[in-house]
């Protein structure tokens, strides 16, 4: 008798042209006709809104609203990549053409989008999104969390020069659009307790830690904005990996929440890490207790529960049953036996994957801009070998490594 074929691996619809789209937004320079101290880009923008997004749809539920989180991302997903093909236009001027000719946007960045995501499920809904914008909670959620953030900006650029051309106007506006959001029970936190607004702050201030702080890179990726190419890539890919719905909402958080930790002990690199043994342990104890001290001592139980699960352990595959969290080292049995949203699983060594695919763009892709090193060449092999073959439950992830070799 005939040994039975392997069933062929599945190819990841996320490929090396979507995820270059994605790192586009690394290099959107935001207020760029203004003095700003420092540089925004959009990346790292579009990663503190999404922080900001969850932090108001959690004290939405607890005050009792529904919040449906997979609408959340898929709604955060859309007003992304429309902003990254939507780059060269002025928000004022945006908002204006926007009552006008709505439609006209929308089929152009649609048609500009066919190619690298026409073959989501997601798609259609997205086409409808931007032609009809919806009135659901997490929208306006998302909307209150954008003005947010850009006050977060824009507060900085007016405090080093508050006396240039049009910038009291702008602040005034801006702060008119977070006034609107009052009504969210997350704005209202924000605004009346100022440790709610200094953890915002403390998230934001991961914009300004660089990746690869020791040598050369274009574009200059933070941790922050790392950390949202993880969470996106987690989430493209669930959708091809068969992840039950509560896995693919644990895939963006948790690649959006992994890096959290490095606000209070800065990025310290792997070798450092590895090199001296024990200290990657001791550096976990010491990232636990500084986050229990600065960050969860100050929030509801839900989410103190949820960062300590993204955060702790975070490249553990692991499960729950009964509020307590279970661990396995084998993908083949999470996904066999506790894919079910019940079980609210994560696929750690996945979303690992997922941190090592976002490494090794930073460091390609700096490398086709001619900006390269010796450790940006020896990290990105490194991870080519490491990851080139891998597997999770017959997804191919190494074709996207292959892909830009």
């Amino acid at each position: 008798m005939s040994a039975q074929n392997p069933a062929p691996l599945k190819k990841p619809r996320l490929n090396a042209k979507l995820l270059r789209r994605i790192f586009v937004a690394a290099s959107i320079r935001r207020w760029n006709d203004q003095a700003c101290p420092v540089e925004f880009v959009e990346l790292d923008k579009q990663a503190h809104k999404m922080v900001i997004a969850y932090l108001f749809a959690k004290y939405e539920e607890c005050e009792g609203g529904e919040i449906d989180w997979e609408r959340l991302i898929e709604y955060f997903c859309f007003d992304f990549f429309e902003r990254v093909v939507l780059t060269d236009i002025k928000p004022p001027v945006f908002h204006e053409l926007q009552r006008y000719h709505r439609k006209e946007f929308a089929h152009f960045v649609i048609s500009e989008l066919q190619s690298d995501l026409g073959e989501y499920e997601f798609f259609d809904d997205m086409e409808h999104y931007f032609k009809h914008p919806p009135q659901h909670i997490e929208k306006q959620i998302l909307q209150a969390a954008h003005y947010y953030a850009s006050k977060w900006e824009f507060d900085i650029i007016y405090h080093f020069n508050p006396y240039m051309f049009d910038v009291g106007n702008i602040k005034a506006i801006i702060d008119k659009e977070v006034e609107r959001h009052y009504n969210l029970h997350g704005m209202k936190q924000m605004v009346l307790f100022k440790q709610i607004g200094e953890i915002v702050t403390m998230f934001g201030q991961l914009r300004f830690q660089k990746r690869w702080s020791q040598t050369p890179r274009v574009p200059a990726t933070s941790v922050l904005g790392h950390t949202l190419v993880v969470a996106l890539c987690g989430y493209l890919l669930s959708l091809d990996l068969g992840a039950c719905r509560q896995m693919r909402i644990n895939h963006f958080l948790g690649g959006l929440f992994h890096d959290l930790p490095e606000i209070l002990t800065r990025d310290i690199i792997s070798p450092i890490k590895t090199s001296v043994a024990g200290l990657d342990e001791q550096i976990k104890a010491i990232e636990a207790r500084a986050v229990e001290e600065k960050i969860l001592a100050h929030l509801p139980e839900s989410m103190r529960t949820d960062i300590i699960y993204f955060t702790q352990n975070e490249f553990a595959n692991r499960y729950k049953i009964e509020d307590f969290t279970h661990y396995t080292k084998d993908s083949v049995e999470l996904f066999a036996s506790y894919n079910s949203d019940e079980y609210n699983p994560v696929c750690g060594e996945f979303l690992k994957a997922c941190d090592h695919l976002s490494a090794f763009l930073e460091a390609r892709i700096s490398m086709a801009h001619g900006i390269s090193s010796a450790d940006l060449i020896q990290g990105a092999q490194g991870i080519l070998d490491k990851r080139k073959d891998m597997v999770v439950n017959g997804l191919d992830l190494g074709a996207l490594f292959r892909e830009f070799v």
